[in-house]
């Protein structure tokens, strides 16, 4: 009779096509990459220096640079220096008396990643949480009238909660910060809902037995 019952109401060619496609599209959702907290903030200060590019006129291909990150960001130098290099920018160590080039004063101030509220994928699906990646500080250039000028750059994606553990850096506190409880409600819905779907099969069960 349980043969009976599974062969009636579950191992229907449609049914069974469906659950192909579904497991299929998590495989494939599961296998997209997700940015590293790290890599995010590499990301924001690309956005950064195409920002300060723009300010700077075309024509001018030489920078002289320097960049005030502190011990905590000295790691976006290289980054940062690649970046203004994609963008055609020469970067100098010291101006020629003869020459008249921009002069370009970064500062990053702070950095940090947050998170937001925690929810489901659906009823039985992953835990997700909002990732704010920021970036903030102050920078001059020798071509802008309006002097220094202030900046926060931040990124808001969406992240499995089970992936967080890889992609925080221990050996960089910024990209770590305290992941927010399950929400209650969630908590408490889904085993009420495992135990009625439970009770609904069960009952289905008799009933077609009883026939």
């Amino acid at each position: 009779m349980l043969n009976k019952f599974f062969n009636h109401h579950l191992f229907i060619p449609g049914k069974i096509f469906f659950l192909l496609i579904a497991l299929t599209s998590l495989s494939l959702k599961g296998n997209c990459q997700t940015k590293t907290n790290l890599e995010v903030f590499y990301s924001l200060t690309d956005s950064l220096v195409d920002q300060i590019v723009q300010q700077i006129p075309p024509k001018e291909n030489l920078i002289l640079l320097k960049l005030n990150l502190g011990e905590s960001y000295s790691l976006f130098y290289n980054n940062i220096i690649t970046r203004f290099q994609k963008n055609g920018k020469e970067i100098l160590n010291y101006i020629p008396q003869e020459l008249h080039i921009p002069h370009v004063d970064i500062v990053i101030e702070g950095a940090g990643v947050e998170y937001g509220e925690m929810f489901k994928d659906g009823w039985f699906g992953s835990h997700y949480i909002q990732r704010y990646t920021t970036i903030f500080g102050n920078y001059l250039q020798s071509f802008s009238k309006e002097g220094k000028k202030e900046f926060e750059i931040t990124k808001i994606d969406t992240v499995k909660v089970e992936d967080i553990k890889y992609l925080e850096n221990d050996s960089f506190p910024f990209t770590k910060s305290t992941i927010p409880p399950e929400p209650f409600i969630s908590g408490v819905a889904e085993p009420l809902i495992a135990i009625g779907t439970a009770a609904v099969v069960v009952a289905l069960f008799f009933i077609i037995r009883s026939k």
